[in-house]
């Protein structure tokens, strides 16, 4: 890696507080534990729970200076807006480029000189995943931060055209870098896990990775359950994800259909966990509505678990080939695909190899590269 002369070397504020999220999180720890690694840049500044973040730093021995500043609120929340102009006025942002994996950005005092994330359209291509109040007030947010952003950066072309659908001005400065999967996700040797034996247990069983929200549309996933129980007894469906008590229907709906006792749930995994529950399972169900690109289906290709997964939004960027994509309102075409997984073992190694095959060409050391190095561009730019 080239370096540049310290004093040229530029210096990097991010917005951290996503840290410990799912998608955005992992997203941001990934570009994180290159960034400080990268000594083309001169110093890091960290923005948000000075704990969580100190303990994130702690021990990685990163060559790149680090300071860490208090950043506090809830995301789209008044609060954050306020903590971000104490900052400003304080004098503790100063930097050359600014850095926020998510688009609650600032709405006053944006850096010159900014790269914003932008992870899916959730609020606009799912409305009645939201109340009206809720979109109108991300909707202002999300256009001005557009507008403001140097570049923007979206992990899918599909998002990238819902983005430019919304503001066409926006198409000159939006770039595609695709996410990725790590190292550690790969096939579970049994007995490699502490979960192992709980896992292999389980099965044979589905597994859905993802939160409860409608947009999930694990009621699917339950309709497959419930299609496929007469002439495959004993099988279960492990929900793996956060629950939202306000949006789920999915234990209501596999009450109805009868097939709640075949249910589990797993409201929170680690990734050792995660991998677990991958490697073990029959097949992953993923039938979202929508996705801003879709990391459970890759992460799963990873772990050599054949994916049956939906047809819409980013997530035929993401599986191609490698799996069955299917419209996710089809649950008889899901569960005949699970079933044809069962009884076909030449078809379901063919998706093993491909899924393998696909998720050795998208890998986080390259999303990380590649957002250095736009973040680093941009840092120089003119703009």
């Amino acid at each position: 890696m080239e370096h540049m002369p310290h004093s040229e070397a530029p210096r990097i504020v991010v917005d951290a507080r996503a840290l410990h999220n799912s998608g955005i999180g992992r997203y941001l720890r990934e570009v994180l534990a290159a960034l400080l690694d990268d000594l083309r840049f001169r110093e890091v500044v960290l923005l948000g729970d000075p704990d969580d973040l100190g303990a994130f730093v702690a021990g990685r021995g990163a060559p790149v200076p680090v300071r860490i500043e208090e950043h506090r609120g809830a995301f789209y929340t008044p609060r954050a807006q306020l903590s971000w102009q104490r900052l400003r006025r304080q004098g503790r942002i100063g930097a050359d480029i600014a850095f926020f994996p998510h688009y609650d950005a600032p709405l006053l005092g944006l850096p010159a000189r900014s790269v914003v994330a932008i992870q899916d359209l959730t609020h606009f291509c799912v409305p009645d995943a939201f109340p009206a109040w809720k979109r109108a007030g991300a909707g202002m947010l999300f256009d001005q931060v557009v507008r403001s952003a140097t570049c923007v950066i979206t992990s899918s072309e599909s998002t990238r055209a819902d983005l430019i659908k919304r503001i066409p001005a926006s198409a000159a400065k939006v770039e595609i870098i695709p996410l990725g999967v790590g190292e550690s996700f790969r096939a579970c040797r049994p007995g490699e896990c502490a979960s192992c034996a709980s896992n292999r247990a389980l099965r044979p069983y589905l597994l859905c990775v993802g939160n409860r929200k409608p947009h999930k549309n694990l009621r699917a996933a339950v309709e497959v359950l419930a299609r496929l129980l007469p002439e495959w007894p004993g099988l279960r469906l492990v929900l793996a994800g956060a629950r939202f008590e306000e949006h789920d229907e999915v234990d209501a709906r596999a009450a109805a259909l009868g097939v709640d006792h075949a249910v589990v749930a797993r409201s929170a995994v680690s990734d050792d966990e995660l991998r677990c529950l991958y490697s073990n399972a029959e097949a992953l169900l993923f039938p979202s509505l929508y996705e801003g690109f879709g990391l459970p289906p890759l992460e799963a290709m990873a772990c050599g678990t054949p994916v049956v997964a939906s047809n819409r939004a980013s997530i035929p960027e993401v599986v191609a080939e490698a799996g069955a994509l299917l419209d996710p309102s089809d649950s008889d075409a899901m569960a005949a695909a699970v079933q044809r997984i069962r009884d076909d073992g030449a078809w379901r190694a063919m998706l093993v190899e491909r899924g393998l095959a696909r998720a050795k060409g998208l890998r986080w050391a390259d999303t990380a590269r590649q957002t250095i190095d736009l973040l680093l561009a941009t840092a120089r730019s003119t703009k």
